[in-house]
């Protein structure tokens, strides 16, 4: 590609940048049909981080291809290759749930272009730079946020210059040493704010369910099961300038099926008064959007935020995580079983109850039969009383929490099991978590599926309690309750490892 600028020719590099879906074979198994799951199936919404990156890649002077496989609901860049070969670099983002979804593209790429610079991002490869340098045939790793740091190496590899100075880069160095650069000060608030808005116009129209946008980055709490990027830091975006990329965005609505915007911060609501400022900012710019967002239920038993946020909230899901007290101060969730129902309660003023989640983890590493018990009694209680939706999911070992860590310290888990397809299917990752025998996975299934019959001779269809059987358990056990299936009849972690 040759730009033209100010009389002066010169050739510009082209970069791709690849989101990978979420993917796992339909039949449990390597002989079933490899297609896109959970959010990807749904096509919730777009990747924010590719798209953001495309457009400050162009604003930089450089030509930007994004290839949307959670889009196209593919793992197969075959017929992206012609493009491919003219591109200068490849950059992947990833978390650990499509991590082997960017593996797969990782090796097809090495054999369409082997001699192409790759490049990875995202919260994995940041976690397990070193790993996945000395095992996998990538150049790059840029750790955390690459806002900044990508423009910068693209820079560096144009002008064949040192790459030392590229913040947050790991890489191989002489001999194949592997050299992590320092890393950046995290961008505050009004850096996010100067970003341009993601280019959606080169969405396909009507994949994508809502458009995504960031208002903050990061979140004040360090859950002890919680795997997000940047725990303990939180930065937001200012109340005016948010509302301003809001109005931005909106001019793509027509691009989603149901015209709404979901905002994708770990927790939209964690500053009252600055959510506050937006939805009165909202209405002075006679602004609707319909938002989908993550709160807290210490956020929302302010009568001011719930009120002020009721109109534009078309869907809101709130970490409860636990019904029993001593839970929620193990998980480090700063709330309460009172302040969990209080805030179920204003939901239900306001009238916006039906629209809520209330999300609960069944099996934390220490719990007994009895515990999860005691959450699905106290989240059948807000539902019943409130009207709250409820979520109730089995504990996987994800990495990055402080769970896991713990338990890699321990070497009951590392990073080499998360390389394939269906890892959270996994049956040793999940038993290694989930403490229950199958026989009471299967027993407590049966009491959650009575709930759901109850619930759906008032609610009719409209799913209000969703729950599902961990595959791994349905699929290794078949509804056969064999309380002699404990642990020790379990593989080791080396030999699960070498499999």
């Amino acid at each position: 590609i040759i730009m033209v600028k100010n009389g002066l020719r010169r050739l510009v590099m082209k970069i791709m940048l690849i989101a990978p879906p979420v993917m796992d074979y339909s039949l449990g198994n390597a002989g079933g049909v490899l297609k896109p799951i959970a959010m990807d199936a749904t096509h919730t919404c777009p990747p924010y981080g590719i798209y953001l990156l495309a457009t400050i890649l162009e604003s930089h002077g450089y030509e930007a291809i994004v290839v949307d496989l959670v889009a196209e609901g593919i793992n197969s860049i075959e017929s992206h290759q012609k493009i491919l070969k003219s591109c200068d670099l490849v950059t992947i983002g990833a978390t650990s749930l499509s991590w082997p979804t960017a593996l797969d593209i990782v090796f097809q790429i090495r054999k369409i272009a082997p001699d192409i610079l790759i490049e990875l991002g995202g919260i994995h490869p940041t976690m397990f730079d070193s790993y996945i340098l000395k095992n996998y045939p990538v150049d790059y790793i840029i750790r955390g946020e690459a806002e900044r740091a990508l423009p910068i190496l693209c820079k560096a590899i144009e002008n064949k210059s040192s790459l030392y100075e590229v913040p947050n880069l790991s890489w191989k160095s002489h001999r194949n040493t592997i050299t992590k650069n320092a890393l950046a000060k995290k961008m505050t608030g009004e850096e996010l704010g100067r970003f341009p808005i993601p280019n959606y116009s080169i969405l396909p129209r009507g994949v994508y369910q809502s458009l995504s946008l960031e208002s903050s980055r990061g979140c004040k709490f360090d859950c002890a099961f919680c795997s997000t990027s940047y725990r303990r830091t939180w930065r937001a975006i200012p109340a005016t300038i948010f509302v301003e990329r809001l109005a931005e965005t909106m001019k793509y609505i027509d691009k989603v099926q149901f015209k709404t915007l979901q905002i994708i911060d770990d927790e939209f609501t964690l500053d009252v008064e600055r959510v506050i400022e937006i939805a009165k900012l909202l209405h002075k710019n006679n602004l609707k959007p319909s938002l989908i967002y993550n709160s807290r239920a210490t956020d929302l038993i302010s009568d001011q935020l719930v009120d002020n946020l009721a109109e534009f909230t078309r869907q809101l899901l709130v970490g409860a995580e636990c019904g029993y007290e001593d839970g929620l101060q193990r998980v480090g969730k700063g709330t309460s079983c009172g302040i969990l129902e209080e805030a179920a309660k204003k939901l239900n003023t306001f009238g916006i109850a039906d629209k809520a989640d209330f999300s609960f983890i069944l099996g934390l590493p220490w719990e007994t039969r009895n515990e999860i018990n005691q959450t699905i009694n106290f989240a059948t209680h807000l539902h019943i009383k409130y009207g709250v939706r409820i979520l109730l999911q089995w504990y996987c070992q994800i990495p990055g929490s402080r769970i896991w860590e713990e338990f890699r310290k321990n070497e009951v888990v590392d990073e080499t099991m998360y390389d394939y397809y269906g890892f959270f299917r996994n049956l040793y990752l999940f038993r290694s978590g989930v403490n229950v025998l199958p026989s009471e996975v299967f027993e407590i299934s049966k009491v959650i599926s009575d709930l759901q019959k109850i619930s759906k001779i008032r609610w009719g269809n409209y799913p209000t309690i969703e729950y599902s059987i961990p595959e791994t358990i349905s699929e290794n056990y078949l509804g056969l309750l064999n309380d002699q299936n404990d642990l020790s009849g379990l593989k080791s972690l080396r030999e699960v490892a070498q499999a």
